[in-house]
């Protein structure tokens, strides 16, 4: 809203200055003074890294949860760190959304403090697995939680080791005559956690899902790990989308609808995307087979 207003301002305070359109009354009572336009335009300067990682932590097609402790503390070290040229507004602000933003996401770490999921998600997202916008305690703590996990999943979920190792086997004919030795014990957490400690990180803009997805059979017991924390989103918005979808199709005039009709309406709203490029697909297939036919 401010910024729309500040690039208005040409247009804005011409109205207020012409007495065919605003009286004196008006103008006098609605009229931006210089210094609040200054005040303006220091608060544009100053939400905009907030406005623009409340966005990226809004999207649904990538794994956000994973990107907000790392972000956060981007924006925190690079845009509201004080500055000497600061004044009196800028500096308030910064200070109170610097507080804020650690008290409200746990940014700071203490020996009482409990991993969670945005930090096991942080480290399972090869770009920021080095976990560089975290303490050296914390680090190692995370890292204990991430190979107590894996541990269970190993013990608890054995058949995916033997359905992985299978596949592997059956997946070239060098697998089936190494046999047993080809595996190179990449079924043991142990060996998968060093394994992708030693991975280099990826840059910030590498899709993290594609790449687990590449390596689901070097990691079989980390990508089950991935699959659910990697998962999880950053907000409620994709929710929220769905819900007013809902309330867009359920109207005043289609209050009948039955539950089963809605369901299927929203689904194919929300995957309308998806469902195009299935039928341009499936559309070119037949055009290339009859083409081929004839």
């Amino acid at each position: 809203m401010l910024d729309r207003l500040y690039k208005n301002r040409c247009p804005v305070s011409n109205v207020f200055a012409d007495r065919t359109v605003t009286t004196a009354a008006m103008a006098k009572k609605f009229e931006v003074t210089e210094n609040q336009w200054t005040s303006i335009e220091t608060i544009v300067k100053l939400l905009k890294p907030l406005q623009v990682i409340t966005t990226v932590f809004c999207g649904v097609k990538y794994c956000s949860i994973s990107m907000v402790r790392p972000l956060l503390n981007i924006v925190v070290k690079k845009h509201l760190q004080p500055q000497i040229n600061d004044d009196e507004i800028a500096e308030n602000f910064k200070h109170t959304i610097i507080q804020e933003l650690k008290d409200r996401f746990k940014l700071g770490w203490n020996p009482s403090s409990v991993v969670s999921a945005r930090q096991i998600a942080s480290f399972l997202d090869p770009r920021y697995k080095d976990l560089e916008h975290e303490v050296a305690d914390a680090k190692e703590e995370i890292r204990t939680r991430v190979k107590s996990l894996l541990d269970d999943i190993s013990k608890n979920n054995s058949d995916i080791q033997i359905q992985t190792s299978e596949t592997k086997n059956d997946s070239s004919a060098l697998a089936f005559l190494y046999g047993d030795k080809g595996n190179c014990n990449t079924d043991d957490s142990t060996v998968q956690l060093q394994n992708y400690l030693a991975e280099p990180q990826l840059r910030f803009d590498f899709d993290a899902l594609e790449w687990w997805k590449t390596r689901a059979m070097k990691y079989p017991l980390m990508v089950v790990l991935a699959v659910k924390y990697l998962g999880i989103p950053a907000t409620s918005v994709s929710s929220e989308r769905c819900f007013s979808t809902a309330g867009n199709i359920v109207t005043a005039k289609r209050s009948c609808l039955a539950p089963e009709t809605v369901n299927m309406l929203v689904f194919l709203y929300q995957n309308k995307q998806l469902l195009t490029t299935v039928n341009v697909s499936f559309k070119l297939s037949i055009g290339l087979l009859f083409w081929s036919t004839n």
